[in-house]
C-alpha cells in the first residue's frame, strides 16, 4: 500500500512538472455499464409496480433511490464526455505511460484502453476570440502572442512554443490595424478601379466582385450576428452604388 502511494505522488507530480492540464480516463464502458444496469433496475421495479397495482413502501424508497441514481449517471457521465478528448494519437502514450507508473499493480497497457480528456479552460476563451486574432495568435511567434502577464504565469508553455490563451495587446493592435486597412481597402481600391476608364458594366461588375469579397470577410474572418452582418453589407454595397450612380451621371454629362 505504500508503494502505491509512491507511485501516485510520482505520477501526479510528474504531471504537475510537465503537463499543463492534466488527463484522465472517462471509463466510457463503465459509465455506460452504470447507466444500462440503472435502466435495467428501472425496467424492473416499472413491471412489478404494473403487474401488483400497488407502490408499496419498499418500492417506493428503491424507486427514489434507483431514480436519482439514474439521472445523477446520466449527468456525470454528460459531464465527462463534454470535457477535451485526447488526440487518438496520444492515447497510446497515455497508456504506456500510466503502464510504466502502476506495473506493480498487475496492470498491463490494455487494461488502460479507455477514452482520456482533459479540462481547459481556455475553450471558452478561445470561442469568444474572433478567427483573425486566432489566426495571429496561431501563426505568429511566441515572443509577439504572449503578453506579459502569461508570460510569467505559463513559463513553460512559452518556452515550449505552444499557444496562448489570452490575446496580447500587440496581437489586438495588429487585429485592429488589419481590420482598419482592410476595411479602407473595401472602400478605395473599388473607387479606384471604377474611376480609371469608367463605364456602367465595369461598375456593375467592380461592386458586385467587391460586395461578395466583403461578405466572405464578414462570413469567416470576422464574428459578429446575423444581423450585423446584413446590416454592414447592406451599408457598404449602399455606399458603392451611390458611387456607381455618381461615376454614371458624371460619364453622361459629359
Amino acid at each position: 500500500m505504500e508503494g502505491s502511494g509512491r507511485e501516485l505522488v510520482d505520477y501526479v507530480d510528474r504531471s504537475l512538472q510537465e503537463e499543463e492540464e492534466f488527463h484522465f480516463l472517462r471509463f466510457e464502458f463503465l459509465q455506460r455499464l452504470n447507466i444500462a444496469q440503472l435502466q435495467l433496475d428501472l425496467v424492473r421495479l416499472k413491471s412489478n409496480i404494473r403487474r401488483s397495482n400497488v407502490l408499496s413502501n419498499e418500492d417506493k424508497q428503491t424507486l427514489h433511490t434507483k431514480l436519482r441514481d439514474y439521472a445523477t449517471a446520466i449527468r456525470d457521465y454528460k459531464e465527462l464526455r463534454n470535457k477535451r478528448s485526447v488526440p487518438k494519437k496520444e492515447m497510446r502514450k497515455r497508456r504506456l505511460l500510466l503502464q510504466r507508473y502502476f506495473a506493480s499493480h498487475g496492470l498491463g497497457v490494455d487494461d488502460f484502453h479507455s477514452h482520456y480528456s482533459y479540462f481547459s479552460e481556455d475553450v471558452d476563451a478561445h470561442a469568444k476570440i474572433d478567427p483573425l486574432r486566432q489566426a495571429l495568435m496561431r501563426r505568429l511567434p511566441t515572443w509577439f502572442t504572449f503578453s506579459q502577464h502569461e508570460k510569467a504565469e505559463r513559463k513553460k508553455e512559452y518556452s515550449e512554443g505552444k499557444r496562448p490563451k489570452e490575446v496580447s495587446a500587440p496581437v489586438d493592435r495588429l487585429a485592429r490595424f488589419l481590420i482598419a486597412f482592410t476595411g479602407g481597402s473595401f472602400l478605395i481600391v473599388p473607387m479606384v478601379i471604377m474611376s480609371l476608364d469608367p463605364s456602367q458594366t465595369k461598375s456593375l461588375i467592380t461592386v458586385s466582385l467587391a460586395v461578395l469579397l466583403f461578405i466572405l470577410l464578414l462570413s469567416f474572418g470576422i464574428r459578429v450576428s446575423n444581423v450585423e452582418t446584413l446590416v454592414a453589407t447592406a451599408t457598404y454595397a449602399a455606399v458603392l452604388v451611390v458611387f456607381v450612380g455618381t461615376s454614371s451621371g458624371n460619364t453622361g454629362g459629359q
